[in-house]
């Protein structure tokens, strides 16, 4: 939906421009091999393999590889368990980062809709949204740009090439087992674009005796909902399958205030998606897994002011992966993985007929082994990806290949830890990058922890940025440059007995910072700005008192273009989230405030206003296995927008009734 993200409010797209087993070891090559003789092929049911033979030829030489996945996590009693902070399973208590897990546990006691809807209740993180819940939707961590936080699904990047965001309006809350949040430089870990953080999403996994789930839920302006799903483990395979659907008649995205595309009509979606997980052990330490997930949705929005525009997006991951513990000491896995997103644009006005297409195909090969040593942990890797743009517009050019390696080094002292990574990319288009990342804690009393990080990060211009031909007022500029960025951060944190408290201040400074600009006669383009600099404070907790468990977070923050002292669109100066709840047997009851400050629309110059809004829920534990559930979103019913001249959601209410084995 390319067209619809530039047009939708001149687009985030424009108007930020974007937007030692010898038997193991066969087996591990004999995949290589299988996935290699695909080279060249491509099915627009099943996945495209668009690698040169050589080029397959080589990574098979490397023998094995791997991330490890959330499907492997180890148990740590009390101690949630992360993968993304240094792509290997620890403790979150022993993480050198600014970091959050989010369990299916938690996703479903909030009540929580959607996904932008958990994302925005996090630690410096802001959500903007073009209209309801099926519109575009963008991250800003952190202060940086929407294009500067990488989303995964299951270790898989799903992303517009030229719009550099990810569609998580597209992404059902319903197929996801955990979300984890990554937030800093990170593209010493994971390449490009990491530099406001990552967002791993960790689908539904197989795990014990089979055993199915189901949802239904209803609400008002026509919402409704059903999911369903089965999973578990029999003999030597692990499954899951995961289907859900999602449909609301919606309410009008934008309000008289938009002079481009106000539109009074409601502006529906409906969503189909599926996801599913099968694994398959070969020996003890020796799995062959499948990962699959596809979304379909259909998103109205509001271009023109008679008739209907919609979107269609259509978002897929797939990944084979081959894992081996080959020593006590030495795993490894071989995966490829491929995704696509697909948008395309429709009008009434038009007739029906497509307006635009913009599509991302992305392949990668990835090769990770992770060593435990006497002397700390290792891990080191390379991967190759490519990515193709295909479109109703004509672009320059319209492929890129990266080619990257990278090494980590983890270190446990008990009371001292250290971690450091670092990574070299090769883009066949901006040449080389070398990015670093160093972090330093130290365990000074029971629970207690203080750290310190530096670290680099970089981001390569979108195909939008450089090659979008002239239309709806904007065109590409082909002489930008990559993004930079330096972050030092400093961080203490507590956890003892279900209580825990972080907080983290940090500095941003990043180099030729891409924003728009004018080409003059009414035209925009891409822009480097020289420097701007993003400082902060974050501060969240948890705790119980008095049966009650509390949570919030605060977060103060000041982003600005260095050379006017302008503020960054769409940075609240400050927000903050608070939750409480009470479990009184079979009988949960919560509710949680949002509050964000003013924020300032450059593109619009407009400061649009501060607001809060109160949510609440109640679930009930009548059967077993059993739980209905009642939410009421906006309580108080107020006004307030996250992009000027869009609209949201006012009061609504929503009952629900779930099934868990």
């Amino acid at each position: 939906m390319e067209a619809g993200r530039l047009l939708e409010y001149r687009g985030e797209a424009i108007r930020q421009t974007v937007r030692h087993r010898r038997g193991a070891l066969s087996s591990h090559i004999l995949f290589a091999l299988a996935i290699s003789r695909q080279a060249g092929h491509c099915s627009n049911r099943g996945v495209c393999f668009m690698f040169k033979p050589q080029t397959c030829a080589a990574l098979v030489a490397m023998a094995c590889a791997g991330l490890a996945q959330a499907a492997d996590l180890p148990e740590f009693a009390g101690d949630p368990v992360i993968v993304t902070a240094s792509r290997a399973p620890q403790p979150l208590s022993k993480t050198l980062a600014d970091a959050t897990v989010i369990t299916r546990e938690e996703i479903e006691e909030s009540g929580a809709q959607t996904l932008q809807q958990v994302l925005s209740r996090q630690a410096a993180i802001t959500i903007t949204g073009n209209g309801g819940p099926g519109t575009l939707s963008n991250i800003f961590m952190r202060g940086t740009n929407s294009s500067h936080t990488v989303v995964l699904v299951d270790g898989v990047r799903i992303s517009s090439a030229t719009s550099g965001t990810t569609a998580i309006q597209s992404i059902p809350l319903e197929q996801i087992e955990r979300i984890e949040i990554l937030r800093g430089p990170a593209s010493s870990l994971y390449g490009a674009d990491a530099i406001g953080g990552v967002i791993q999403i960790i689908s539904r996994r197989g795990e014990g005796e089979p055993h199915f789930n189901a949802g239904l839920e209803v609400g008002n302006r026509g919402t409704g909902k059903l999911t369903a799903g089965v999973a578990g483990v029999q003999g030597n395979t692990a499954y899951s399958l995961q289907l859900s659907h999602a449909q609301s008649d919606g309410f009008s995205a934008t309000n008289p205030s938009n002079a481009y595309s106000y539109n009074p009509d409601n502006d529906g979606y409906n969503t189909d998606s599926y996801s599913a997980n099968l694994t398959q052990t070969l020996a003890p330490g020796h799995d062959l897994t499948v990962r699959l997930f596809q979304s379909f949705a259909k998103a109205d929005f509001d271009q023109n002011p008679i008739g209907q525009d919609w979107t269609k997006t259509r978002l897929t991951g797939q990944s084979l992966e081959s894992k081996n513990q080959f020593t006590d000491i030495w795993t490894s896995t071989l995966r490829f993985s491929h995704s696509q997103d697909k948008q395309e644009t429709f009008s009434d006005v038009t007739g029906g007929q497509r307006n635009s297409l913009y599509q991302t195909t992305q392949n990668e090969w990835l090769w990770q082994n992770d060593l435990s040593t006497d002397f700390g942990k290792f891990i080191l890797g390379a991967t190759h990806g490519d990515q193709k743009v295909e479109s109703d517009s004509v672009f320059t050019k319209n492929t890129r290949s990266t080619n990257a390696g990278f090494l980590t080094y983890q270190l446990d002292l008990d009371k001292y830890l250290l971690q450091a990574s670092v990574r070299r990319d090769h883009d066949d288009q901006f040449g080389g990058k070398t990015t670093g990342k160093v972090d330093y804690g130290y365990r000074f009393a029971e629970g207690w922890q203080i750290r310190a990080g530096y670290g680099t990060a970089y981001k390569a211009p979108t195909f939008n940025d450089l090659y979008y031909p002239l239309a709806y007022g904007y065109q590409g500029n082909p002489n930008l440059k990559p993004e930079s960025s330096i972050n030092t951060e400093l961080g203490l944190e507590y956890r003892h007995q279900g209580s825990s408290f972080r907080l983290t201040g940090f500095h941003n400074q990043i180099s030729n910072l891409i924003s728009s600009g004018s080409l003059g006669n009414g035209i925009s383009t891409s822009l480097n700005i020289k420097h701007a600099t993003i400082r902060g404070l974050s501060l969240e907790g948890q705790t119980k008192l008095a049966d009650v468990d509390l949570s919030g977070n605060v977060t103060l923050l000041d982003a600005r273009d260095d050379s006017t002292g302008q503020w960054l669109a769409f940075r609240p100066r400050q927000s903050a989230n608070f939750t409480a709840s009470r479990d009184w047997g079979r009988w949960t009851t919560g509710v949680e405030q949002q509050i964000a400050s003013v924020r300032y629309d450059n593109y619009s110059n407009v400061t649009l206003h501060g607001y809060g809004v109160t949510n609440a829920y109640v679930d009930y534990h009548f059967a077993k296995s059993w739980t209905a559930t009642a939410r009421v979103e906006n309580l108080f019913d107020r006004e307030y927008q996250t992009v000027y001249g869009y609209n949201t959601g006012g009061l609504g209410a929503f009952l629900g009734v779930r099934y868990s084995q």
